[in-house]
């Protein structure tokens, strides 16, 4: 399906996760990471996990999403390999390589926490790769949130993109003229200690600049006219209320457990 954006005079192809809301992608991640914590049966884990991998790989991957995906699958067979080992409940061996034993208890628990990790990346990476910064920002302000706090909301979201893409300027030059040649990790980490506080204000400095710009044209003005959101959502509100409910269960599900511990 095509729509039109007359503000830009272009059509926009419109993806079956176009018609989700911004805040209905974020409610999701939460329910599924809290449900993720409030499961213990290793197969459930499994289930969500493949639930959330099928909404990522359905919508747009990102090299960000991949990077993070591979460092946590490195992260989550180091929690195997400790657990496995030195867990305090370990009890019942479950392989030995090269005179090493694995252990039955730690290893289902490092899986366990495996699990969670990967649901919370897979769900975040699909709220993030499906959702603009500016689609967030419009519609937070069309459902009344006022624009400061949408800017603020915004300019705290453009931080770490202006961060990393100064840092990639600021390299390529310093390659470009032949100085800090990063061959090992340790020269890369030795090259970064000393641009850390002019990167870090540059940044803020264009932020302010920012600021200043939207300022100098209006955008503060309470007359100014409420930018439309780009895509019609299906059904927002009940998805906002359904979600907020299920989250609110699992939440009180979880205290009650907290509480009926100390009982």
């Amino acid at each position: 399906m095509d729509i039109r954006n007359h503000s830009l005079q272009k059509t926009v192809r419109l993806h079956w996760y176009n018609v989700i809301d911004p805040v209905t992608k974020l409610l999701l991640a939460l329910f599924l990471t809290l449900l993720s914590f409030q499961l213990t049966d290793l197969y459930f884990e499994v289930g969500l996990v493949l639930i959330s991998l099928t909404l990522l790989l359905l919508s747009r991957l990102s090299v960000a999403t991949l990077h993070a995906v591979s460092f946590s699958l490195f992260l989550i067979a180091t929690m195997i390999l400790i657990q496995g080992l030195f867990n305090s409940h370990n009890t019942h061996p479950l392989v030995t390589i090269l005179s090493i034993t694995l252990y039955q208890e730690g290893v289902l628990y490092a899986l366990n926490m495996g699990t969670r990790i990967l649901i919370i990346i897979f769900s975040i990476g699909f709220f993030m790769n499906t959702t603009t910064i500016s689609e967030n920002a419009t519609y937070l302000e069309s459902v009344g949130m006022p624009y400061n706090q949408v800017y603020l909301l915004m300019s705290v979201c453009y931080i770490l993109p202006q961060i990393q893409q100064n840092l990639n300027k600021i390299q390529f030059a310093e390659k470009a003229r032949g100085i800090n040649l990063q061959r090992t990790l340790i020269q890369k980490l030795q090259s970064l200690l000393p641009i850390m506080i002019p990167l870090i204000i540059k940044t803020f400095d264009q932020s302010i600049n920012r600021s200043i710009t939207l300022q100098l044209r209006g955008f503060n003005s309470p007359e100014r006219t409420i930018a439309t959101p780009m895509y019609h959502y299906f059904k927002p509100k009940f998805n906002h209320y359904f979600l907020v409910f299920m989250i609110m269960i699992l939440i009180g599900v979880k205290l009650w457990q907290i509480i009926s511990n100390f009982l």
